[in-house]
């Protein structure tokens, strides 16, 4: 994590945004990964509740359980997040040619003689 942390403040838009997609891709993230750990320590915690009146081993286990939901949440809330980090980069600056200011720029061409002057000419 932090080495992706210092990937993070290092980069530029669109590697920020494959970051971001690292983390927060909804089946296969590094958000949906914890959220399968806590979802398992949960289990874990569960399976030692023994209903004796120590509810610590229960409420460890709802302590849990929210959190892979949380979890979970937050990934739902910034699933556009890659693609609205990548939209920040600045635009391509157009290409750089030889062009001068005579090709970029192309001269009014004029326009042809009107016909009434030319049967002016041949009168």
């Amino acid at each position: 994590m932090a080495a992706l942390t210092e990937s993070v403040r290092s980069s530029g838009p669109h590697e920020v945004a494959a970051l971001l997609h690292q983390v927060l891709d909804a089946s296969d993230g590094l958000l949906a990964r914890t959220a399968g750990f806590f979802d398992a320590a949960a289990a874990r915690a569960r399976a030692y509740d023994r209903n004796d009146g120590d509810d610590d081993a229960f409420y460890l286990a709802v302590d849990f359980a929210d959190t892979a939901i949380r979890l979970r949440r937050l990934g739902e809330i910034l699933h556009v997040a890659p693609e609205r980090m990548a939209s920040l980069a600045p635009a391509p600056a157009p290409p750089r040619g030889h062009s001068t200011l005579s090709s970029s720029h192309p001269r009014p061409v004029a326009p042809p003689n009107p016909p009434s002057a030319t049967r002016r000419q041949g009168a």
